[in-house]
């Protein structure tokens, strides 16, 4: 049984690594998808098949490296080969500005400035509400109200809907404008010690680097293993600094010996990101036996998305998560999000092997719509969106991820439209041409 237990922690790990590099090459944002499920399954769950450090039987883990190899090879089955049209790099440099219609007027403009209003808003509103920015705690931040109709909640949206901006605005030259948006994500770390939230500045600089490269080459590989590493550190330490309660605290005992030690901790317990995939050896071993699990809640909440749960009198179920919460004995209300793999298999037991085919459509939709679109901060900003929100469903939060990028892929489409028309018109009578000319132009 050990011997098929390593040699399925090597398939998997094997076909996980080469699903990465293959939408690497293709320049899609569904490589951060992979790369989450490499750093946060494929690697940690081959080195528990080899040396056996969780207290689960090895038949167990070689369950879970089963259900994996099928996931993958359904993905593979399912997953275009086509390249993502996504920037051209001439000359050592990305697209040049100004070849599609809209850029840089109005639809540039109101981006740049709705997320400056939502991000700036956002922050002033969690300073107020703590007394004072030197009060402002993780606590604190949680505590505002995140609702379909709340100003927070919509706040929250838009900050990252608009956060390709940032990369947006490097692409084309203007380096100033680039760095104030992702010093105003840095702020809003600060205050809220929201992990999620950093997402934004780490996805820049591997955006930048995943553009770059033309063919992968082992400094390549190596490069992806440390940026692997900064990004599992920098998480940890985020919720190290959370633990020290307020700024105004944190800034009496923060030290690298308390970052650096806490990091150590949470590494060797298993208690973090590197440790959720222990719940799904769980579900594995106790054959899914909970509340709402084998019901596939997840996906009839994703073909609901766009419905808010007491229009669907009864429909939508809630969230998985909580239910998955409730089967590792968190308190009522209590979530967990225990990778992408443990959400499928909790919601279809082993026909979640299934699902590799539905996310390998999911992937297959976003890269045609980024690949078709001429506009290139609009392109962008859904690339961005995209590989943002597949960050956060390979961690597990699977319906979040998901709702997140339907919710702002339905915005900017509308937003784009309506401006792209809008300017269309004020050009045409700006030059006194008549309807039947706008006409002719279609």
């Amino acid at each position: 049984m050990y011997f098929f237990s390593v040699l399925f922690g090597l398939i998997q790990f094997a076909l996980i690594s080469y699903i990465l590099i293959a939408e690497v090459k293709k320049k899609s944002a569904a490589a951060f998808l992979w790369a989450t499920l490499f750093v946060m399954f494929a690697f940690p769950h081959l080195v528990t098949a080899i040396i056996e450090d969780m207290a689960f039987s090895t038949e167990t883990i070689l369950k879970s490296s089963v259900f994996v190899v099928g996931f993958c090879l359904v993905y593979l089955l399912f997953r275009s080969r086509k390249s993502v049209g996504f920037v051209a790099l001439r000359a050592n440099r990305f697209f040049e500005i100004g070849e599609s219609g809209i850029e840089g007027t109005a639809f540039e403009q109101l981006c740049f400035f709705l997320f400056l209003i939502a991000i700036i808003g956002y922050i002033a509103s969690i300073v107020r509400a703590e007394g004072g920015m030197m009060n402002t705690s993780w606590s604190g931040a949680r505590s505002i109200q995140h609702g379909y109709v709340s100003i927070a909640g919509l706040a929250i949206r838009f900050i990252f809907m608009f956060s390709g901006l940032s990369l947006f605005f490097f692409l084309t030259g203007r380096r100033i404008k680039a760095g104030i948006v992702l010093l105003l994500f840095c702020i809003l770390v600060l205050i809220t010690r929201n992990r999620v939230q950093i997402l934004p500045v780490l996805l820049f600089f591997i955006s930048l680097y995943l553009l770059k490269i033309k063919t992968i080459r082992t400094g390549h590989i190596i490069t992806g293993i440390v940026l692997g590493i900064g990004v599992i550190y920098i998480v940890y330490a985020i919720r190290a600094f959370r633990y020290l309660g307020t700024i105004s605290n944190a800034l009496s005992n923060l030290s690298w010996e308390y970052i650096n030690t806490m990091v150590l901790k949470f590494l060797g317990s298993n208690n973090g990101e590197l440790g959720l995939r222990q719940y799904f050896y769980f579900f594995i071993e106790q054959k899914n036996g909970f509340e709402g699990f084998n019901r596939g809640y997840t996906y009839i909440r994703m073909l609901l998305v766009y419905i808010p749960s007491q229009f669907t009198f009864g429909l939508k179920p809630q969230s998985f998560d909580l239910y998955m919460g409730k089967a590792i004995g968190m308190i009522a209300g209590g979530t967990t999000h225990p990778t992408l793999f443990a959400d499928c298999f909790g919601n279809l037991n082993w026909f979640g092997i299934a699902l590799g085919g539905v996310w390998a459509g999911i992937a297959n939709g976003i890269d045609s719509v980024i690949s078709r679109e001429r506009e290139n901060l609009y392109k962008i900003l859904l690339f961005y969106l995209a590989s943002y929100s597949f960050v956060v469903i390979g961690r597990g939060s699977v319906y979040n991820g998901f709702e997140e990028f339907a919710w702002g892929f339905l915005f900017l489409y509308l937003l784009k439209t309506y401006l792209f028309k809008l300017t269309r018109v004020r050009l045409v009578f700006g030059n006194k041409t008549s309807y039947s000319q706008i006409a002719d132009t279609h």
